[in-house]
């Protein structure tokens, strides 16, 4: 049984829908319906500060990623206004870096990519569309391409496969729609277990389904069902080692 061990006031004004730390455990980016996205230093000794309120979407944000810190302090946010908008710090002051609005409808998630990857960034949308964002260090900008009509519904979630030394390596996408789809291009285990892939899915009718495929370049995908909740279950994630899954639903767990 997991302990608290310690508790946040965020003052958000409404209800928090993302929380994340950087890879380091030690910063707190949290949004919420009150239009903001909030970052706190978290210590070991159990205290947390507030560090910025950064104000820039016109609707409730859903998700929150943080880059790799090879790239300095850059955080994504995506939010109900059809925007996506990369936050920097820079010389201890977070601002604005740059804002997408490519998408038709809310922009349902946002997620870095591994830093082996390169700066790469998926949005996932209501609109049916991923969305696909490249840093090119030689010109300072960008880059945008979008994959269409992923999920018919619109796309929920979008989490990058693992990450590789191999130069060559194919960049893979899992995504998750209202279409009871999960599509490759959920949420993918960071690290393979000697070269097997994981994924896991859950949805509404509470169950939690995970994926595993031994060989990632066939479509071999075998799923086993870890858990049947009896209530409606809206997100999973792994931990940053793989070994740990957490999953939050509306039974307040």
């Amino acid at each position: 049984m997991t302990t608290i061990r310690q508790r946040i006031d965020t003052q958000h004004r409404d209800a928090i829908h993302d929380a994340q730390l950087n890879i380091y455990g030690n910063r707190l980016a949290t949004c919420g319906s009150d239009r903001l996205v909030k970052i706190f230093e978290v210590r070991p000794n159990g205290q947390s500060y507030p560090l910025i309120e950064l104000s820039g979407h016109n609707g409730p944000v859903w998700k929150v990623s943080w880059a790799h810190p090879k790239y300095g302090g850059l955080l994504a946010s995506a939010a109900y206004d059809k925007k996506v908008i990369i936050w920097q710090e820079v010389n201890g002051r977070w601002q604005k870096s740059y804002e997408w609005a490519c998408h038709e409808a809310s922009t349902t998630s946002v997620a870095f990519a591994p830093h082996q990857y390169g700066l790469w960034l998926a949005s996932s949308s209501a609109d049916g569309d991923i969305g696909i964002l490249r840093y090119d260090s030689v010109t300072g900008q960008w880059q945008s391409s979008k994959i269409q009509k992923c999920h018919e519904q619109g796309v929920n979630s979008v989490s990058w496969a693992p990450g590789s030394a191999d130069p060559t390596a194919k960049k893979r996408l899992v995504s998750a729609g209202n279409d009871k789809c999960a599509k490759i291009w959920a949420a993918w285990c960071p690290v393979t277990n000697h070269g097997q892939h994981s994924i896991v899915s859950c949805g509404l009718e509470g169950n939690l389904v995970l994926y595993r495929n031994s060989n990632i370049e066939t479509d071999e995908w075998k799923s086993k069902l870890l858990e049947k909740s009896p209530c409606p279950l809206y997100h999973a994630s792994f931990s940053p080692c793989g070994s740990f899954l957490s999953v939050s639903g509306d039974d307040n767990m």
